[in-house]
């Protein structure tokens, strides 16, 4: 099944990129109880915008707890099927989505939120353009407004590499889709180059869809506090989730693994 000559998402051809977050949308669930905690503790309001909602996974169960949440994602496939979804729970008039980019928010333009999320939906790619980003998303926010960031942090994942190299390999079921993921980490430059092969199910059986290397820098924590300090953004709080050894589909998202939730609020009066 050969990827399409349209414009990539990441890397990835957007049909795929819809299927890989459409069958990932269950995690929604794990991940909407810690934030809805914060949210309900730090932010001021009850307007909230979603950078990266992909197909609404934390957007639409944020609606059906009473806020009000507008979500923006560059693939429009994602999108449709977000409104699609929240139209089935029946929140529709409390959810907006938007195809666009975050890195420069000017579909929002004008709009106001009480907290931002951004929740393993990365758009950078050094800690200078993570602050660009945020301190663009801090002239629309409202006064003592909140952000949420969950990211990979590099302290998490060293220890469980040192601890067990195998981490580096891994595989994931979720509904139709398998992926194949094998890490190479690089110390000197603190990079992990990765090659993830993607089956659709066929039957009783995988059909191979396509194969995809890529490279990403890990952050240390003192370099996210750093980038958003000199964004305009005052650290408030750092949750490290425990893993649920009873839910064990939780193992196979390294990504969820080594990162931690970062809340930060908006300084007003500038960076």
């Amino acid at each position: 099944m050969p990827e399409s000559n349209k414009e990539k998402i990441y890397g990835y051809d957007e049909e795929l990129w819809y299927r890989v977050l459409r069958s990932q949308y269950w995690s929604g669930d794990r991940d909407v109880k810690e934030i809805d905690r914060l949210l309900r503790r730090l932010s001021p309001g009850k307007e909230i915008l979603d950078l990266g909602c992909g197909t609404g996974r934390i957007s639409n169960r944020l609606a059906t707890t009473g806020y009000s949440v507008t979500g923006i994602d560059l693939s429009r496939r994602c999108i449709d099927e977000a409104r699609k979804i929240a139209e089935g729970l029946g929140v529709s008039g409390s959810v907006t989505y938007i195809v666009g980019d975050y890195r420069d928010l000017v579909p929002i333009s004008g709009k106001k939120f009480d907290a931002a999320l951004c929740i393993l939906a990365p758009a950078w790619k050094s800690t200078e353009e993570f602050a660009s980003i945020f301190r663009n998303l801090a002239q629309h926010m409202n006064d003592n407004g909140i952000l949420i960031v969950r990211e990979t942090l590099k302290e998490r994942f060293l220890a469980s590499l040192y601890a067990a190299p195998s981490v580096q390999n891994w595989f994931r079921i979720d509904g139709d889709m398998l992926s194949l993921h094998t890490w190479d980490y690089d110390p000197l430059e603190s990079k992990v180059k990765t090659k993830k092969e993607f089956y659709g199910r066929l039957g009783n059986n995988f059909e191979f869809i396509t194969r995809i290397e890529q490279e990403y820098r890990l952050h240390s924590f003192s370099e996210y506090a750093e980038a958003l300090g000199s964004a305009g953004w005052d650290l408030e709080e750092v949750v490290v989730d425990g893993v649920d050894i009873l839910k064990p589909a939780i193992y196979n998202d390294p990504w969820w693994l080594y990162s931690a939730l970062m809340a930060a609020r908006v300084r007003r009066g500038g960076t």
